[in-house]
């Protein structure tokens, strides 16, 4: 009797320790293929119209900021694409990325819901940024900027 309960200890161990074998071979594969084999996304797009050569570099995150309304709490809700002239404004960027956020909320704090709902709102707001961007940055600049999501309550 203490045979067969012996072997049968022997049997689920051995199955247990292959099945762990093979499980962390598999997790090491996954691992193996996700960092090594599969391509690297830029954090940039670089677009080529003619001659010229642009790079196209997404802000991230949204940014959510109170406007300078005085009677009613609202918002703006914002992201936004910066098109720039080199890579080496593209490194600097990506830097000077929470100095740009800060730049952004800013300029949006200043705002009220009817100066951005005007027609040249959204313009006006757009030249201001891309202007005080350009001020920060020591080299390169920014050449415009494309909102994504502009969403004013």
């Amino acid at each position: 009797m203490s045979e067969k309960t012996g072997k049968a200890n022997q049997i689920i161990i051995t199955i247990t320790v292959c099945l762990l074998i093979f499980f962390a071979a598999v997790f090491s594969a996954t691992m193996f293929f996700i960092y090594r084999i599969m391509p690297v996304k830029e954090r940039y797009t670089k677009v080529t119209a003619g001659t010229e050569v642009k790079y196209l570099m997404p802000l991230g995150e949204e940014i959510v900021v109170n406007l300078a309304d005085p009677l009613k709490q609202k918002y703006i809700r914002l992201n936004f694409t910066l098109v720039l002239d080199t890579e080496k404004t593209q490194l600097e960027v990506e830097k000077r990325k929470a100095q740009i956020r800060d730049i952004v909320i800013n300029i949006c704090r200043t705002k009220t819901s009817e100066e951005l709902r005007e027609k040249e709102g959204n313009s006006n707001l757009r030249n201001e940024i891309l202007s005080a961007i350009n001020a920060i940055l020591p080299e390169g600049k920014v050449l415009d900027i494309f909102f994504t999501d502009f969403i004013v309550t």
